[in-house]
């Protein structure tokens, strides 16, 4: 049975996600797009194993993530929008505690065997070399947990919702060349969302099924195919005394094999 609270603030999370996709689609933050003028139409795109995702965390975990699906859309009066399914593959685990584990899980933005995330960046001042937007971020993920005694499954599903502030900013440009070196920030608040059971058999009972905390996203892109970022987050309401209240930072290193 699930907590009457968590299937409250699932029915609202699935409300809000629908009322979003119908309004303005969605967006992907790792998308950058300096076009200060209005495009004469709207693209839509889809792309299949574009993107390799090398991670590491505070948590000593190193993992392999793959962007196995794309689907994009550019509004021609300024919103940018897409959806994302990621895989995740740990690689290597530095601890034994299989509940830090599982949080590490939890903790990573693109994280989980299967990750499926909308993005929806909403343009508030644009230019030819910065912009600014309203970035609401929505996924679920597929947590793949450790085999635990007289209970069924080994996974749990995880919804989130971010709501923060995108800044993206051009840094350096080389028409010869054709390269450019470009910034963006995400500082967000954001809301988790998981059965009670789970949480209380995944995380001893540590963290709530409704879970509050915030996080900032800080990268650069080359040549829009690498880019280097730095994830930072925190449950607010975890248990002040339990190893899931720290922050977990985490290093990507991501590689575009196809524009």
């Amino acid at each position: 049975m699930f907590n009457p609270c968590y299937r409250f603030y699932k029915n609202t999370f699935w409300f809000l996600g629908i009322f979003l996709w119908s309004q303005i689609t969605t967006a992907q933050l790792l998308e950058i797009d300096f076009t200060s003028e209005k495009r004469e139409e709207s693209s839509f795109r889809i792309h299949l194993i574009r993107t390799g995702i090398i991670g590491a965390s505070s948590l000593k975990h190193l993992d392999l993530t793959a962007e196995i699906l794309k689907i994009r859309y550019d509004s021609k009066v300024g919103f940018y929008s897409g959806l994302t399914v990621f895989g995740t593959q740990t690689l290597w685990i530095g601890n034994k505690i299989d509940a830090l584990n599982t949080f590490d899980f939890l903790m990573n933005p693109i994280g989980g065997t299967i990750h499926g995330n909308l993005f929806n960046k909403i343009p508030i001042k644009r230019s030819s070399v910065q912009n600014s937007n309203m970035g609401i971020s929505m996924g679920i993920k597929w947590i793949q947990g450790p085999a635990v005694p007289n209970f069924k499954s080994t996974s749990f599903l995880d919804h989130y919702l971010k709501l923060g502030w995108v800044y993206q900013r051009l840094l350096a440009e080389d028409a010869l060349t054709n390269s450019r070196l470009s910034f963006w920030m995400f500082p967000h608040f954001q809301i988790h969302l998981s059965p009670a059971e789970s949480r209380q058999l995944f995380f001893n009972e540590q963290i709530d099924p409704t879970t509050l905390g915030y996080g900032i996203e800080l990268g650069l892109e080359y040549n829009t195919q690498l880019k280097v970022t730095f994830h930072g987050q925190q449950l607010l309401n975890a248990n002040p005394q339990s190893e899931f209240n720290q922050f977990v930072a985490r290093l990507s290193v991501a590689y575009r094999f196809l524009k």
